[in-house]
């Protein structure tokens, strides 16, 4: 039992894993926190349950095609919504995440409804038995899909121009642009990428709980939790931080109260931040005058 819950906690923190890196992504390339990346993601795997449903694609397909589509509504949003607040006070663009939250929120339950679906995993139902423990496939498959993506990642930033580019902004954003980095495309990158990243993790916990117009919104504090655990501006940390939430999580529920578990989860945040406030894996943050 507790293999079990080890490593159903570990696959939860991958999906929230996925969420926190596309908030930490948009977060550190344009300093704007993010409020409506579950809703977004949840949009997005409204319309990935359309291309199952009503065009008959196969499962496989619409979940290579999330990253594309995903991006996509990633990409526009920061282009006609976000763009043109560059430049104007921080508050503006956090009132107007919180304004897309609500947008997206309702509007999918206008579009498609507010019944509950089910969505097919990419993976068999059947467990299997490792060293005498029941382990679900899914499970294990949805651990698999996020170390690639997250090694997709790793590579990206380490060895091409475009992850370069990002790396520069997100550390001196005036100085990438006096080198020639185009920091709007920056933007622009950084709001597919993480459009791509929570629709995919959309369709990974959608088998778990049924899909709806509010799936996400435990998952998207969740993964606020686990990035603010590991550190707001550390990718590993944001991983880690993650899967500490989804194996506590799991270990509270099962031995002490399932109903209290999120509770249980925040306290430890807040006690965390009481005695390091950027997170247990961010360093100091220094300003230059």
């Amino acid at each position: 039992m507790l293999a079990q819950l080890l490593i159903s906690g570990v696959a939860l923190g991958s999906i929230y894993a996925l969420i926190g890196l596309s908030l930490v992504l948009v977060h550190k390339s344009t300093d704007v926190v993010n409020f409506s990346q579950g809703e977004m993601a949840t949009f997005s795997c409204f319309i990935a349950m359309t291309l199952l449903t009503k065009f008959h694609l196969p499962l496989l397909l619409v979940a290579v095609l999330a990253l594309p589509i995903g991006a996509a509504l990633g990409v526009t949003v920061e282009r006609f919504v976000m763009r043109p607040l560059t430049g104007s006070s921080p508050v503006n663009a956090l009132i107007t995440t919180i304004g897309l939250w609500i947008v997206f929120h309702y509007s999918t339950g206008w579009i498609w409804g507010y019944d509950p679906y089910r969505f097919p995993s990419l993976f068999s139902p059947e467990p299997i038995d490792l060293f005498g423990a029941k382990i679900s496939m899914n499970s294990l498959g949805t651990i698999g899909v996020s170390l690639v993506i997250m090694a997709a990642l790793y590579f990206f930033f380490e060895y091409t121009r475009e992850g370069t580019a990002m790396r520069a902004a997100n550390m001196n954003r005036r100085a990438a642009r006096l080198m020639g980095v185009r920091i709007g495309r920056v933007s622009m990158l950084s709001w597919g990428l993480a459009g791509g990243l929570s629709m995919l993790s959309g369709i990974l916990v959608a088998p778990l709980i049924f899909l709806d117009f509010e799936m996400m919104v435990s998952v998207l504090l969740k993964a606020f939790a686990g990035a603010v655990l590991g550190g707001f501006n550390s990718l590993p940390g944001v991983v880690v931080g993650c899967i500490v939430i989804g194996i506590a999580g799991n270990l509270f529920g099962a031995f002490v109260s399932n109903a209290y578990k999120d509770v249980f989860l925040f306290v430890i945040i807040v006690g965390v931040l009481m005695f390091r406030p950027t997170g247990l894996f961010s360093g100091k943050l220094v300003r230059k005058v």
